[in-house]
């Protein structure tokens, strides 16, 4: 599912959560489930830092938005568990 600004859902909390552990990238670390200017802003931190985009809009780069390349990235490294 495409996650971008205004929506509500459990993957944006997800998200979130996932964004809240780096406060480089999302040092409000607020899970509430509610897409905002403030998850937008961790997106766009979190897109340029892995060279998945860094200019445009949601609309016409995905700049800001929770689209496919954005949301294999996070399953990456989501499910990457470290080594003993």
């Amino acid at each position: 599912r495409n996650l971008y600004r205004g929506i509500r859902h459990p993957q944006v909390t997800l998200l979130q959560q996932f964004l809240a552990k780096n406060p480089l990238l999302y040092p409000q670390g607020l899970v509430t489930g509610y897409f905002g200017s403030l998850t937008e802003a961790a997106v766009k931190k979190f897109q340029a830092k892995y060279n998945i985009v860094s200019s445009g809009t949601p609309n016409s780069t995905g700049y800001g938005r929770v689209g496919p390349r954005t949301r294999a990235k996070l399953n990456e490294l989501y499910n990457t568990v470290p080594s003993p």
